[in-house]
């Protein structure tokens, strides 16, 4: 999308949030000059500066009019400004094509492989693994999770390392051809449930992780975040069996709002459900899931946030895909039933994956909390469970049945497979 392609009048605001804890900011005229500008430049081309020698000839609404253009300038005045080349970079067919400085992009990279040599090396001069183990619980394991990226171990030695570590959250190993998907397995298998993985540089293929997600289902409903490029592409072609859907429907016009994701961490998922109550279960609020506004649900569970994490400094790390296949395809459902009247509680459901032979069961949301701690999937934080639960028990009913909302959801499906199938 463009940056003028929305529905706006002359003008544009532009922030860049890349850094969330230092934005910067700009203003565009519209078909003219397309250039960044200042508050001040952007605000005086419409509203021009009162000549200082007649501004006691001013009335007072004028007056309060300019205290206001004052104010609203002087909001900026600690923001950096969104450059050209910033622009050009986003928006290239609007702003025109920037050229790289070759010098910046190679010492930039010269510095990070340096590191990565470094770091290597350290590691290279060791003779024994259990040199290696000794080095690595002092530099490379603490509370945030074990950190072997880059380092030349290969697969066995990697593992054995892991199993010495003690029991871990976080494991990046990014960088290391010799992660393959076996290898890649056998960590999952060893070190269930984990909340986060870094695998990108790893020798596994978009093909690899399908082949792993279909084959090896059930391992995925116990990690958190993978990291790797397959799943932030958002391409419609990458289609990946579901581990998680959340679906909500409105009766109102046979409308519904669906993601899927192919993998999900109890903690992960204990936040992104509290963040999706804070907001769906008012009927006023449920526009914003619904077509064509569901890429709010999209936002929601891709964001891994913590509770007490503002939404400007969440990380992004999977690109949910939306289902047109209600209740089908396996892995857990999530299901919303809103109804438009204000004095209706809305329903839910969670349903257990598919058991050959056997009707999915229904479960309440403090039955699959203990579900997936027998599965080996305990929340650690019993707080915010505790007060997911209470949430969703005051605010909505458990549906005993699915016959009535799968009907609407088959319904709304066949709308919702004409339009795209990636937010």
């Amino acid at each position: 999308m463009g940056s003028t392609d929305g529905d706006n009048n002359d003008g544009i605001t532009v922030l860049d949030v890349t850094t969330p804890g230092k934005p910067a900011f700009c203003f565009v005229n519209i078909g003219e000059s397309m250039e960044p500008l200042t508050a001040t430049e952007y605000l005086r081309g419409s509203y021009s500066a009162p000549d200082p020698d007649t501004l006691e000839s001013l009335s007072d609404e004028e007056k309060q009019a300019e205290l206001c253009n004052l104010e609203a300038i002087s909001n900026f005045d600690d923001m950096p400004l969104v450059t050209e080349d910033t622009l050009c970079r986003v928006w290239p067919e609007e702003y025109g094509e920037v050229e790289d400085d070759d010098d910046d992009v190679e010492n930039a990279s010269a510095v990070q492989d340096q590191l990565a040599v470094s770091r290597g090396q350290k590691y290279q001069s060791l003779t024994s693994i259990e040199e290696i183990i000794t080095r690595l619980k002092n530099e490379a394991v603490s509370e945030a999770g074990v950190d072997l990226s880059g380092l030349p171990l290969d697969g066995q030695q990697l593992l054995t390392v892991l199993k010495d570590s003690g029991p871990f959250k976080r494991l990046d190993v990014s960088g290391n051809q010799q992660v393959d998907k076996v290898v890649f397995l056998q960590i999952l298998e060893a070190h269930k449930p984990l909340q986060w993985i870094n695998i990108t540089g790893c020798s596994i293929s978009d093909e690899d992780l399908k082949e792993l997600l279909f084959d090896h289902r059930k391992l995925f409903y116990f990690i958190g975040r993978i990291i790797h490029p397959a799943f932030l592409t958002g391409d419609p072609r990458d289609e990946f069996p579901n581990a998680l859907r959340f679906t909500i429907l409105r009766r109102l016009n046979n409308e519904a709002s669906s993601v899927s994701l192919p993998f999900f961490g109890i903690d992960q998922l204990i936040q992104n459900l509290t963040d999706a109550v804070e907001l769906c279960h008012e009927p006023d609020s449920l526009a914003l899931f619904m077509e064509p506004h569901s890429v709010t649900l999209a936002t929601i569970f891709a964001s891994a946030r913590n509770k007490d994490e503002d939404w400007p400094d969440r990380d992004v790390e999977i690109m949910p895909r939306r289902s047109f296949d209600p209740l089908k395809g396996g892995g857990y459902d999530i299901v919303v039933h809103n109804f438009p009247q204000r004095d209706k509680r809305p329903k839910y459901a969670i349903v257990l994956p598919q058991v050959e032979g056997q009707q999915r069961e229904i479960l309440d949301i403090a039955t699959f909390l203990r579900h997936m701690e027998e599965q080996g999937s305990p929340p650690t934080d019993p707080n915010a469970a505790k007060s997911l639960v209470d949430r969703i028990n005051s605010s909505y009913k458990l549906m005993l049945n699915l016959n009535a909302s799968m009907f609407q959801m088959t319904r709304a499906a066949a709308v919702m497979e004409n339009g795209s199938k990636i937010f």
